[in-house]
């Protein structure tokens, strides 16, 4: 694993609700689940951190079982930023990083609830 960023996998086709957060990523994006918990895996996900260019694997939880924050975004390594990394979870075989962020509604397409938890980060 290089700057957070996974070996890439095989190139999968992208399902249509994905593609437009697919743009941003430098490889495979899909649907994931463990347990009662559904995710969106972004391989090479790139954003913006207080101005800086980022490039690393995310994983975003779109049923998180908290009425107060009812989806989550997580990295692969905690970047600081003021923010409160209050978790730090094994999730699909790998170690996940999160930060306190709420306000964002589930009820929106996953690219609308990503952008919401990347608000953070600018």
């Amino acid at each position: 694993m290089m700057d957070g960023v996974a070996a890439p996998a095989e190139v999968v086709a992208v399902e249509p609700q994905l593609a437009p957060i697919a743009a941003l990523c430098a490889g495979e994006v899909r649907f994931m689940e463990e347990g009662d918990r559904r995710y969106i895996f972004m391989h090479g996900l790139r954003f913006l951190a207080r101005g800086a260019e980022k490039r690393m694997d995310a994983l975003l939880c779109l049923n998180y079982p908290n009425s107060t924050y009812p989806s989550k975004l997580y990295l692969p390594a905690n970047l600081g930023l003021g923010l409160n990394w209050n978790e730090n979870a094994y999730i699909l075989g790998r170690s996940w990083f999160s930060w306190s962020w709420k306000g964002v509604s589930p009820n929106q397409p996953p690219l609308a609830i990503l952008a919401g938890h990347l608000e953070a980060l600018k």
